[in-house]
């Protein structure tokens, strides 16, 4: 389970500062040279909001403590940081470009998913033969190729040659039954994918996201996903 903490609004209201947003990022990047802000907004005057790699932090407007887990809403109960990292995911998916994917249309579209997804993964393949499901049901899927191993691997190297063949479809079929692929390259958007998922932490596939930033890490039968995106 995750560590949330909770902190009280009395906290927050003696905790003012004069530190601005120029303050806090030089404060952060002095001591943690190594990790890329994403952004980094003020909250009141209580404390900074950080975002890295699809996580938020929190610097007290002191620039004196810095906090990693989820904020409570007192009153609601609702999780403020699950609300913002699902937000923040959701900029980065819309920013994916249609060009930059393998799309599998509905004849009418009520949902889009997008699928990060690996032609060597057993559990992608599991999905993929479940997609005319999912078609059947108006969900529309946006593949993303995505080597896990990175690119030395022989995964890569066919989903390059994937990328790069007339009829993308038909050779992801083929891929996903272990059949031969004949070795092409051109320009694709592998190493682009691959700097993706590390934004939106994909440390697994199939990874799937919902258009509003809901993760569901993992293979689950169509099923399951429907319910889901009605739900959501």
């Amino acid at each position: 389970m995750k560590k949330i903490y909770i902190i009280l609004s009395i906290f927050l209201i003696s905790c003012s500062s004069s530190y601005e947003v120029d303050d806090a990022e030089k404060a952060f990047a002095e001591k943690y040279p190594n990790l890329k802000i994403e952004s980094i907004k003020k909250v009141d005057s209580s404390f900074f909001e950080i975002i890295i790699k699809d996580q938020i932090l929190y610097l007290t407007a002191d620039l004196k403590h810095l906090l990693a887990g989820n904020i409570i809403d007192i009153k609601t109960g609702n999780n403020l940081t699950e609300a913002r990292v699902k937000k923040h995911r959701s900029s980065v998916l819309k920013n994916i470009l249609d060009a930059d994917t393998i799309i599998y249309k509905p004849k009418e579209t009520s949902h889009v998913i997008t699928v990060f997804t690996d032609i060597s993964c057993p559990y992608c393949k599991k999905l993929h033969n479940e997609i005319d499901k999912l078609l059947e049901n108006n969900i529309e899927v946006r593949y993303v190729l995505f080597s896990r191993n990175g690119k030395n691997d022989v995964a890569y190297r066919d989903m390059v040659s994937i990328w790069c063949s007339t009829n993308k479809k038909e050779l992801i079929e083929k891929a996903f039954n272990d059949d031969f692929l004949s070795s092409k390259n051109c320009e694709n958007p592998l190493d682009k994918n691959y700097q993706l998922g590390y934004e939106l932490r994909v440390n697994g596939t199939p990874m799937i996201f919902t258009e509003d930033g809901t993760v569901i890490p993992g293979y689950l039968p169509y099923k399951r996903i429907i319910e889901i995106l009605k739900s959501g």
